[in-house]
């Protein structure tokens, strides 16, 4: 099941704005003065390519131009939104434009307005593109004078000067009665730090940030930054001793907690650790969220945090609970609908996954995630066609190996070996992080068995057991192939290991069930399956493989028995 991904490098926001050829010529329709066809170009490019940050930009440019500042604000934005995935920042403009302005302007028009933390997350924009942006450190000091934050604004009006000189005779220096120009300080080199650290430059960030911290070594936002460039490579501990500093010197700042979260879940998926070691990262991830959450209970970000570790541990009803909560500080918050849909479609509640799914499309309509978990959906209630239809087109706006592996069960499903052997070979080359290589191998190895291929059947299901060596059904699909190859010894080895094998898992018990079924012996099937539910009574997919195995049989009356528990229960 893919995750939500999300960033806990809160403070560095990024854009880019490398330029496509085919931007180029909605680029050319601005340069001749013909505004109309420039946003028709680019609001029909965003739709065909609604992930592209560069497309959100130049519509939102375009309708800037025209006037239309509404419009132009949801753009921009969605372009600043997407643009936070990216890992190595390329900051360039193309030539004739100053998308630096733009922003600024932006942020000018939500000051005026009253609306201050917009007009911040514009001054951010422009920072992520410059940081040395004097006019951005003047507009962030007039925001901040607007809040009636003094501090603040003479900082950000130190920071302007130290940028450009010749602000020392404009009216923010007599503002603050500064008359000469400050020599470089904290937030210069903390900026710089910034800078080099999306450029990749990460040991001259790590310079820049020690060099803040010289001039100020209790600043908790440098000595996070710092963190987060030893974070990226991969200097855990390090990063762990600044964090513990940082909340020392302020023990309810939200960023630390975030960053110390990120750290213990990194660590948590580490190969060479053992369970104990496991299970002490991610209860280490769990508490920091909640740290993160007692340092700022309104901060939308720890649920969405929370709700994915949560998910991520398949323990769906807590994920639904932090997941609404994000979306009672933001009700567009269109990663927490999607949790919530993954959640309930996990929990088998169509119904009220339908409902996130839509109000996450209504805020991003082109999605291919959207398309995924609808086609989930359809798995689930096996309409399997129709499934289909949306996996195709979720891998046409987006490569992801998941779309391909789910696309290849259903072929396989409707006996297409042929197009399975090919959809899941697609994931095999995509999935680089080897999320689902086990079980890619485990299909194709099947896949092969199938078309009576047995020697790539074998070298794929040895491969599946070999990365899962406790995937019991792993392991009774390469005792199948052992059979049909008549190597009897090691056939009756895996199988010895199968008949020993002891469930912890409620798939455990659904694997160890199908295999007893697929034997013939349909009453020790039951048997592991009452055993699991004694175990684990509130996992619904227990109860709902029972069901499975009732209708098999042709057990009318259990199965109408069985159904009413579940709705009861869930």
């Amino acid at each position: 099941m893919k995750k939500i991904i999300f960033t806990l490098f809160i403070f560095f926001i990024l854009i880019s704005r490398a330029q496509s050829t085919e931007l180029m010529d909605g680029i050319k329709l601005l340069n001749s003065n013909k505004l109309n066809k420039a946003c028709e170009f680019f609001k029909n490019y965003t739709d065909n390519k609604p992930n592209d940050p560069d497309g959100h930009y130049w519509l939102g440019f375009c309708y800037k131009k025209a006037g239309q500042n509404e419009l132009s604000a949801y753009h921009l934005q969605r372009s600043f939104e997407l643009s936070q995935v990216i890992e190595d920042i390329d900051i360039v403009e193309p030539v004739g434009f100053k998308n630096q302005n733009d922003y600024l302007d932006m942020a000018q028009m939500y000051l005026e307005n009253g609306d201050f933390d917009k007009a911040h997350t514009y001054t951010d924009m422009t920072f992520k593109l410059n940081p040395d942006n004097a006019d951005a450190y003047t507009m962030r000091a007039k925001i901040y004078l607007a809040q009636d934050d003094k501090d603040s604004a003479r900082a950000a009006a130190i920071r302007a000067i130290q940028a450009d000189n010749n602000l020392l005779n404009s009216d923010l220096a007599k503002e603050f009665d500064i008359t000469e120009v400050p020599p470089l300080d904290f937030e210069y080199y903390n900026s710089k730090g910034v800078e080099y650290f999306y450029r990749g430059e990460i040991q001259n960030a790590i310079n820049c940030f020690e060099k803040s911290l010289d001039m100020n070594f209790k600043n908790v936002v440098a000595l996070n930054n710092l963190a987060r460039a030893y974070i990226k490579i991969q200097e855990l501990d390090k990063a762990k001793s600044i964090l513990k500093k940082a909340r020392i010197f302020n023990p309810k700042y939200f960023d630390t907690y975030m960053n110390l979260a990120h750290i213990a879940k990194l660590e948590s998926t580490k190969d060479d650790i053992s369970e104990f070691s496991k299970k002490r990262y991610l209860n280490e991830w769990q508490n920091q969220l909640k740290n993160a959450i007692k340092a700022n209970p309104n901060d939308k970000r720890a649920y969405l945090n929370l709700g994915n570790y949560y998910l991520e541990q398949k323990e769906y009803k807590d994920a639904i609970k932090n997941f609404e909560t994000a979306l009672i500080y933001d009700d567009e918050y269109y990663e927490a609908y999607l949790g919530l849909a993954i959640s309930y479609i996990e929990l088998n509640n169509p119904q009220k996954a339908l409902l996130a799914l839509r109000n996450a499309g209504a805020l991003n309509s082109k999605s291919d995630e959207i398309s995924y978990y609808l086609a989930k959906m359809c798995i689930l209630d096996e309409k399997f066609d129709e499934a289909k239809e949306y996996l195709l087109d979720a891998a046409s706006k987006a490569d992801n190996p998941q779309y391909y592996l789910e696309l290849g069960k259903i072929y396989y499903l409707k006996n297409d070996y042929q197009n399975a052997i090919s959809n899941f070979q697609k994931a095999v080359t995509q999935d680089v992080r080897l999320k689902n290589t086990a079980e890619l191998h485990n299909y194709l190895g099947l896949c092969y068995y199938k078309t009576k291929d047995l020697k790539k059947a074998l070298i794929n299901l040895q491969r599946a057991v070999n990365l899962e060596q406790n995937n019991v059904i792993y392991m009774y699909n390469l005792s199948l192939i052992y059979k049909s190859t008549r190597q009897d010894d090691l056939y009756q080895k895996i199988y010895n290991k199968i008949s020993r094998f002891e469930p912890k898992t409620a798939q455990d018990y659904i694997d160890l069930s199908a295999i007893y079924y697929d034997r013939g012996q349909s009453d020790i099937a039951k048997s592991i399956l009452d055993d699991g539910i004694k175990k684990m009574p509130e996992t619904k997919a227990l109860y709902s493989a029972k069901l499975k195995l009732f209708q098999s049989l042709g057990d009318d009356e259990n199965a109408k028995k069985l159904k009413e528990i579940i709705e009861k229960l869930f």
